[in-house]
């Protein structure tokens, strides 16, 4: 008999803490109201047929080939195999180009139907386990805080060193908008360059991330006591190490400056070198869209 599950799960964005929040350091992380749908239903053998707007995929438990569309998606079956073939609707209304959380809400998304599947309920911190040794398996490095963000839902507070800890935040009363910049450099590249360039003065880099990790832990403090200036004065701090890191190029540096008077604060969101930057404002500024904090996180439908 067929068995039909359908979940989704929240793209997310940065407030705070990039970077740092790779060594440990505390971040805040936010999940948006963009999500993605995957919907599995067993089969009598042991295929697994993919279809997305991204790319379609015929393969099987045994061999569970690679696709490069797909990476996530096939990681999450070899570390959590189904006992039956699958066929896999996924729908987007992310757009990939620009990151948002994607890769993380996909991982998100089909770990809890995986885990569904076989009559298992577990809890956040369980699940965010499993869906971080998937999200390794991939790319090696990263912090797991997007991962979180899709899981959770709304604004938390993360931190994954020694242990995870996953704190929701309450919301800042100005509204969140984005504006990209054109262009996005992979983030794995991003953060290949800055550990290049740590080799030559690792000193300079170690009490940089010390201090963005200060002012990240000095924002979940704020926004815990509801001191929204000071939170803002945060945000705004952060951006200045983020420029001191090297991340935050020409163009950035121009929609940085054009958003400032407008808004509470703005920095960038993610890892930097394109991309997005973020602006906490009572209005969009010019060329921003306003993103909607999505409530709850994975969740079955």
């Amino acid at each position: 008999m067929t068995k039909t599950l359908t979940a989704s799960a929240p793209g997310s964005i940065m407030i705070t803490g990039e970077h740092a929040v790779v060594y440990g350091a505390p971040a805040i992380v936010c999940a948006i109201e963009q999500r993605i749908r995957i919907r599995v239903s067993t089969r009598a053998d042991r295929e697994i047929h993919i279809e997305s707007a991204l790319a379609a995929h015929h393969t099987d438990l045994a061999t569970l080939a690679d696709h490069p569309q797909l990476r996530f998606l096939i990681a999450a079956l070899r570390q959590n195999p189904p006992a039956s073939g699958l066929d896999i609707a996924i729908d987007s209304d992310i757009d990939p180009t620009l990151g948002l959380g994607s890769s993380a809400a996909v991982t998100a998304a089909i770990t809890a139907l995986l885990y569904r599947l076989r009559g298992q309920n577990p809890d956040l911190l369980a699940l965010h386990r499993a869906a971080y040794r998937t999200i390794l398996t991939v790319q090696q490095r990263g912090s797991g805080a997007d991962l979180a963000a899709s899981l959770a839902g709304g604004i938390i507070a993360y931190q994954n060193r020694p242990f995870t800890v996953i704190t929701p935040l309450p919301a800042p009363p100005s509204g969140l908008s984005l504006r990209y910049a054109g262009y996005k450099t992979p983030t794995a590249e991003v953060l290949a360059r800055i550990a290049a360039s740590a080799t030559v003065d690792p000193e300079y880099y170690r009490d940089l991330y010390d201090r963005m990790g200060a002012s990240s832990a000095r924002s979940i403090a704020a926004a815990e006591r509801g001191d929204w200036a000071d939170f803002y004065h945060e945000l705004n701090q952060y951006q200045e190490h983020m420029t001191a890191l090297g991340v935050c190029d020409h163009t950035q540096a121009e929609h940085l400056a054009a958003a400032r008077p407008q808004a509470h604060a703005v920095k960038i969101s993610g890892s930097g070198l394109g991309d997005c930057i973020l602006a906490l404002a009572d209005q969009p500024p010019p060329q921003h869209q306003a993103v909607v904090i999505a409530k709850t996180g994975v969740r079955f439908i």
